[in-house]
């Protein structure tokens, strides 16, 4: 974005806070690791803590009348010249048409549904670990401030992982129907249980918003199957996030996250591992795809939105040259396919190997074969992290994901 659009860069760093370094430790306090994003050489640039709503907020200013409101593209036609016809269908639920388009651009995310009128639902890759996610205020679980002792900003700011290495069923009730629960019991306790958690900045644009907290979390699930519906309550998120010490082994930090997700396990958002295949234009090369609606794949890295910036690029970049390059709109729209297929190659390859690396990224949660605990899945993580010759070279993807963005 700084190379394409300096500007709006700017705009989006002015009200956000830096994201700078990642710090993993346990739920009872044991270090593991902690990387300077920068000073490590892993990324040339900090990155930017934002607010979904401030971010969008921006964006929809700077777009100013390009965004129509209220109305949603539920048909499209393209005509064997090229030329496509949109079925608009608005607040008040009447339908109007609107002809002689040369592209449509398809960005509605992961369910798209003018990638499914182009080429159908796109198959499903289903992994093995879940994903959960809330926004809560920055204060404590119960919304009282935090105490004064704890400082300003609280018991978070930049990113921290926090895991349970050690689950354990003692820390469920004697009674429990969990204990009976074989996909809990076999599964789902066979991992380290983690969260990421991280300082979110008041709304620049609302004041009724104050700081809030993103947490985000994971654990195993069976292979391609469903999220255990009882891995979902407040009971469960208790027991996943309690040592096998008890409530006396617990941090500050893991105190909060427990009592956080127990009080609002009804309230988290759900969703599986899971990805499909790239696909940037349908048939014709008058319809181009971008962000999640032509590369959906899981969020353990957080590059979602990233890359659906770089596409973003990519496209008005190529866009651009071919513009430059035609003599009028007829030629533009007969080198159209030619364009998009240029987005293409430039970013399917790309976006396959943060999708890959991002599944991997989620693979130390589950215990290492014949293990009791997580400890050796986790040691094993950090030193991926923070050593440069391990087996993974995690590093040089890690680089390879920052530092090699596309271009111009």
């Amino acid at each position: 974005m700084k190379c394409g659009d300096p500007a709006l860069e700017a705009q989006l760093r002015g009200i956000g806070l830096p994201r700078e370094s990642v710090r993993a430790s346990t739920v009872s306090g044991h270090p593991l690791y902690e990387v300077d994003m920068v000073e490590d050489g892993l990324a040339s640039t900090t990155g930017c803590r934002v607010r979904w709503d401030d971010a969008n907020t921006l964006i929809r200013q700077a777009a100013g009348d390009c965004i129509q409101f209220g109305t949603a593209i539920v048909d499209h036609v393209v005509a064997p010249d090229g030329k496509i016809t949109l079925t608009l269908e608005h607040s008040d639920g009447s339908t109007t048409q609107e002809a002689d388009f040369d592209l449509l651009v398809a960005a509605e995310g992961r369910y798209s549904p003018t990638r499914a009128r182009c080429s159908g639902t796109p198959a499903t890759n289903y992994g093995d670990v879940c994903n959960f996610r809330i926004l809560v205020p920055n204060a404590q679980p119960d919304g009282s401030p935090w105490p004064e002792e704890v400082g300003e900003t609280g018991l978070f700011d930049d990113l921290q992982l926090v895991y349970n290495d050690c689950p354990s069923e003692s820390n469920l009730a004697p009674g429990s129907a969990l204990r009976s629960d074989p996909e809990f019991t076999g599964c789902v306790m066979r991992s380290t249980p983690r969260v990421g958690i991280m300082r979110i900045p008041a709304s620049k644009f609302r004041d009724d918003v104050g700081e809030s907290l993103y947490i985000f979390g994971n654990f195993a699930i069976p292979d391609g199957g469903d999220i255990p519906e009882s891995s979902k309550t407040a009971e469960a998120m208790h027991c996943l996030f309690t040592p096998a010490g008890g409530d006396a082994a617990l941090t500050p930090e893991g105190s909060f996250i427990r009592e956080t997700l127990s009080r609002n396990a009804e309230k988290l958002h759900w969703a599986r591992f899971q990805d499909i295949e790239p696909q940037f234009s349908d048939e014709s090369g008058h319809v181009c795809m971008l962000g999640d609606a032509a590369h959906a794949f899981c969020p353990s890295l957080g590059q979602g939105a990233t890359t659906s910036i770089e596409d973003a690029f990519i496209a008005a970049s190529e866009l651009r040259k071919t513009m430059r390059e035609c003599g009028g709109r007829a030629d533009m729209s007969a080198a159209l396919p030619a364009t998009l297929r240029r987005i293409g190659q430039r970013q399917t390859d790309r976006v396959a190997f943060i999708r890959d690396i991002s599944t991997e990224a989620g693979r130390h949660l589950r215990f290492h074969a014949g293990s009791p605990d997580g400890r050796s899945t986790l040691e094993d993580d950090a030193q991926a992290w923070t050593c440069e010759d391990h087996k993974s070279a995690w590093r040089s993807s890690v680089r390879r994901m920052w530092l090699e963005f596309p271009q111009n």
